[in-house]
């Protein structure tokens, strides 16, 4: 048999699979947000900044003018950094120095980060400019609401509050669309739990949604447009072309990078009007909604110059400049150091996992992609097209970043490829569901290795990096040793949530992990002879 296939008599098994990934992923998304720390993720002061302006102020954050209050700013001097933040901002305190601070100073810090006065969340003088301040609005407003409620409660506890809101939102828009994208893709019931398992034991898919940003929608919006985009093509009339327009819309109110997907969209459009395949009424339902997004874009013009906003395309770097960075990027180290921390990436440290676990995982999907390739269909080629627009545009930020900080940096914002994560694991799925034994063994071996990575992830890796192990060298040995210390001490001085909840969501987490790891293998990539 080449196809995977269940029999009827578990025609049941599927649904309670997705049940079991479902709680799965939302176990994840509640542990990220406790374990993370205070101001941990990616940018997050300064994108809770842009929250804070919209509760208080009710106004349009604008770059070079909107400062962060005296409230976030006060923070960033007691709660424990990375050294990499301390790059930019001297003053913090890193992990490191905070895990060697006696017992009662942690502690009045902790203390002391629980005083501050709420009401300095509506000061901002003195404060730093925000350089989030240029970002499209829409997933601000839900978190400006919540912050609002919550607007009397002590910060950590706020900021965990908010976290979780975003989190949870993108762990169900994230089921649910990747569920309706592998229907249409024909993706099997049975293979559609082990998707969404690829997808939701990947660390970075929480490290992007489980902290203050505008990502935790970004995310499932992607795939939105990807699955909008199949529809359009399939059945190009005016309803489909409004769905379309719609997504990309709300996409670009939500970040500028989906400008790529505009441009994937029109392009889509004009392929079908000039095939005869789409009606012009089609087209013009797309673009009309579509443009429900241009006066956000005009004010980015009109304030900035620059259609995107960028930080950097608001400095003037422009096509030229950047142009000029490509050529002289190491584009070899820069593309390995992304595949890697698309993988894998340790929050605002940016440190890493083993570089040979991450590599095999990489050969695992490369080689899962190529099945895909030698018996892929027509219509799964417009998801490829879509992500090979996307990560043309991310081509293009690395060269930017490379060029606004002068080499640098020559591999940008990680966690941009996870919006693509969705679409790709349903691609893969299809190429294993149809390359026979050599499918069922490659995916028993990509669920493994994603099962292994998201429970080292907390047990070895996160609560031994905020539990003050160190920079040290980790092996198995140190590691047994180092919780055989008094660890939950500093741990409770760093991570926002509860100690002891955080100890019985990672147990939960690793229980899951493998027996979904082993349930899977064996009902969705049985042994031959027994599909």
């Amino acid at each position: 048999m080449n196809n995977l296939s269940v029999s009827g008599i578990r025609k049941r098994g599927p649904d309670l699979a997705l049940l079991a990934v479902a709680v799965f992923g939302i176990v994840n998304a509640v542990l990220y947000c406790h374990l993370l720390p205070l101001w941990e993720g990616f940018d997050e002061p300064f994108h809770y900044g842009y929250v804070q302006t919209l509760a208080v102020t009710k106004q349009w954050p604008a770059l070079g003018q909107t400062r962060i209050s005296q409230e976030i700013w006060r923070s960033l001097g007691l709660a424990p950094a990375s050294h990499v933040v301390r790059r930019n901002l001297p003053f913090v305190t890193t992990f490191a120095e905070f895990a060697a601070l006696p017992g009662p100073e942690r502690r009045e810090r902790r203390e002391e980060l629980n005083r501050l006065p709420a009401d300095l969340r509506e000061v901002t003088a003195g404060g730093p400019l925000n350089y989030e301040a240029q970002q499209s609005p829409l997933a601000y407003i839900p978190l400006a609401l919540a912050d609002h409620l919550w607007r009397g409660e002590p910060l950590i506890s706020r900021v965990v509050k908010i976290r979780l809101t975003g989190a949870l939102a993108a762990v169900g828009l994230q089921l649910w669309l990747t569920l309706v994208l592998a229907r249409q893709l024909g993706l099997a019931p049975a293979l559609r739990a082990p998707a969404l398992f690829l997808l939701f034991s990947c660390q970075m898919f929480y490290a992007t949604t489980a902290h203050v940003a505008n990502d935790w929608l970004a995310v499932p919006l992607t795939t939105l447009v990807v699955t909008a985009a199949l529809r359009f093509y399939r059945a190009p009339d005016w309803r489909s072309g409004a769905l379309l327009g719609l997504a990309v819309a709300a996409g670009l109110l939500t970040k500028a990078y989906f400008l790529a997907w505009a441009l994937f969209a029109a392009g889509l459009v004009a392929w079908l009007l000039l095939r005869k395949r789409a009606s012009w009424s089609a087209a013009l339902a797309t673009a009309g909604l579509a443009a429900l997004a241009a006066p956000w874009y005009l004010r980015n013009l009109l304030l900035y110059d620059s259609l995107s906003g960028m930080l950097q395309s608001a400095a003037g770097l422009g096509p030229p400049q950047v142009i000029r960075a490509a050529l002289e990027l190491p584009w070899p180290q820069a593309l390995l150091a992304a595949a890697r921390g698309a993988i894998w990436t340790g929050n605002s440290s940016f440190n890493s996992f083993s570089s040979n676990t991450v590599d095999a995982a990489l050969l695992l999907l490369a080689a899962a992609g190529f099945l895909w390739l030698r018996n892929s269909r027509k219509p799964e080629w417009l998801v490829a097209a879509g992500g090979l627009t996307f990560l043309g545009a991310l081509l293009y930020v690395n060269a930017l970043f490379y060029a606004y900080t002068k080499g640098g940096i020559y591999t940008a914002t990680p966690w941009y490829p996870q919006t693509l994560a969705a679409p790709l694991v349903c691609l893969l799925c299809l190429g294993l569901s149809r390359a026979g034994r050599a499918g069922r063994w490659i995916g028993c071996a990509l669920l493994a290795l994603s099962a292994y990575l998201i429970a080292a992830t907390y047990v070895a890796k996160l609560i031994p990096m905020y539990g003050g192990y160190g920079e040290r060298r980790l092996t198995a040995l140190r590691l047994v040793e180092w919780y055989a210390t008094d660890w939950k001490a500093v741990l409770a001085g760093t991570a926002p949530g509860d100690t002891s909840l955080i100890l019985k969501l990672t147990t939960v987490v690793v229980i899951l992990s493998g027996g979904l790891c082993l349930i899977l293998c064996r009902r969705f990539f049985p042994p031959k002879g027994r599909a």
